[in-house]
């Protein structure tokens, strides 16, 4: 296997590890898996982050070193859009890999920045329960709203893989597209939790917060499985090369 390929490997590997490592904080030390309901009280919020302050600010810790697992996951993916891009269109640019690119590490600032403001909300704990409020507000509705750059490391995804021509080692098979193109729409239904405090569409809602969630894991597993095998089969064309 060549040291491209066992990048790739490592850095696939890596974003798992880290994505359930994610997924665990979240629900373990941060208790936002799903998060306390909107219509809490601000002496009730105050309250959850004084009785849970030392959990959160452990989570956030820890969440400040396995957060940004989206930017390995970009550097391969980009790296295997643009080894189809180059292939359709030699002397073309890869505009989709690289569009991929900056959406993926884009989208990761905003699994990044909730767990930071927090833990921000625990660090003083005591402080008046308005301020501590307004801080939990805009944790949970950057981590549920912020679906713009996603949709700018999935559209090119499906593209490539609807669009471009394969051959056996491609990591982007069709129905990955359609899958792709599937996820990409239900994240799009997060921003309504601006609009709501309870039911479906509120943040901690079944359409804003569960269904993203269950299908962002979803696709981001399947995804890196495909890769890992895609790379499997470039590494065994390389050494019968």
């Amino acid at each position: 296997m060549k040291v491209s390929e066992r990048a790739q490997h490592l850095s696939i590997w890596c974003t798992l590890i880290m994505m359930f490592t994610f997924g665990w904080v979240l629900w373990g030390l941060l208790y936002m898996l799903p998060p306390p309901m909107a219509t809490l009280s601000e002496v009730e919020v105050a309250a959850f982050y004084r009785a849970n302050a030392f959990d959160i600010r452990l989570g956030a810790m820890i969440a400040s070193w396995i957060s940004a697992f989206g930017v390995p996951f970009a550097v391969v993916i980009a790296i295997q859009l643009a080894r189809l891009e180059k292939q359709d269109s030699p002397e073309g640019a890869p505009v989709w890999s690289l569009l991929a690119f900056a959406g993926g590490i884009l989208m990761t600032m905003f699994l990044v920045f909730p767990p930071i403001v927090w833990g921000t909300a625990a660090f003083t704990a005591e402080r008046a329960p308005q301020l501590t409020t307004i801080l939990h507000e805009l944790g949970t509705l950057t981590l549920v709203t912020t679906d713009q750059f996603f949709i700018f490391q999935m559209i090119p995804i499906a593209i490539v893989s609807l669009r471009v021509k394969h051959d056996e080692y491609s990591a982007f098979p069709r129905w990955l597209g359609y899958f792709t193109l599937w996820a990409a729409l239900v994240f799009e239904v997060g921003a309504l939790a601006f609009m709501f405090k309870s039911g479906p569409f509120s943040w901690n809602g079944i359409m804003v917060f569960w269904a993203p969630l269950i299908v962002y894991g979803s696709w981001v597993t399947v995804t890196c499985v495909v890769i890992l095998k895609a790379l499997a089969r470039q590494a065994g064309m390389s050494s019968a090369a």
